[in-house]
């Protein structure tokens, strides 16, 4: 997120997690994308927010999370929620990440909170981040376009699905689907591949 963006999470955290918190939009896409990977997986959560639903279907799911958020009041809350998981307190885009690499890389509300050189950026890092033959899940609509934020008014951005595979690609990573949840809302699933 840029620090508007940022600071739009922090003003309005108690509201996002009072929305999120009983929200159980996207759960069956991540379950299914959890099942795809192997068991005991490390999964990076980029934007974890409170945890709730994406970080509680993950570990239900047997995987070893880590977590990032940039808004320390979600962070909080996502610390006394699961206090064994590991979390930094940073922008998406400066985060150290734990100085390591994942079995899978989740990025859920955020890539299109970003502008369109942060996104292709965050893009070229979530594939750094990834193990040769890693997974990562991400949303954004399919179509190019912009829209406010429900939860803080904050301009989005969508690059496009023809855009993100160009971007995918560039960063050795291929779209291994798309899919849709319950409230509309895109996935990307994709998968790092080795360089050629």
């Amino acid at each position: 997120m840029n620090g508007d963006s940022i600071d739009a999470y922090e003003t309005h955290a108690r509201a996002f997690l009072a929305a999120r918190d009983r929200s159980t939009v996207g759960v069956a896409v991540v379950k299914r994308w959890a099942r795809s990977l192997p068991a005991g997986a490390e999964v990076l959560e980029i934007g974890c927010g409170g945890g709730y639903p994406v970080t509680r279907t993950l570990v239900d799911a047997g995987l070893r999370v880590f977590a990032v958020d940039a808004s320390p009041t979600l962070l909080t809350e996502f610390a006394a929620r699961f206090p064994d998981l590991p979390t930094e307190c940073a922008a998406a885009q400066t985060a150290a990440c734990f100085a390591r690499q994942f079995d899978a890389v989740i990025a859920i509300g955020l890539v299109f909170l970003l502008d369109a050189d942060d996104q292709a950026a965050l893009i070229e890092r979530m594939a750094t981040l990834l193990v040769a033959g890693g997974r990562g899940l991400f949303t954004a609509p399919l179509e190019p376009g912009t829209w406010a934020d429900v939860t803080t008014g904050h301009a989005c951005l969508s690059l496009g699905e023809a855009r993100y595979s160009t971007l995918l690609h560039g960063a050795g990573c291929r779209i291994v689907a798309t899919r849709a949840d319950e409230g509309r809302n895109n996935y990307y699933d994709v998968q790092r591949v080795e360089r050629s």
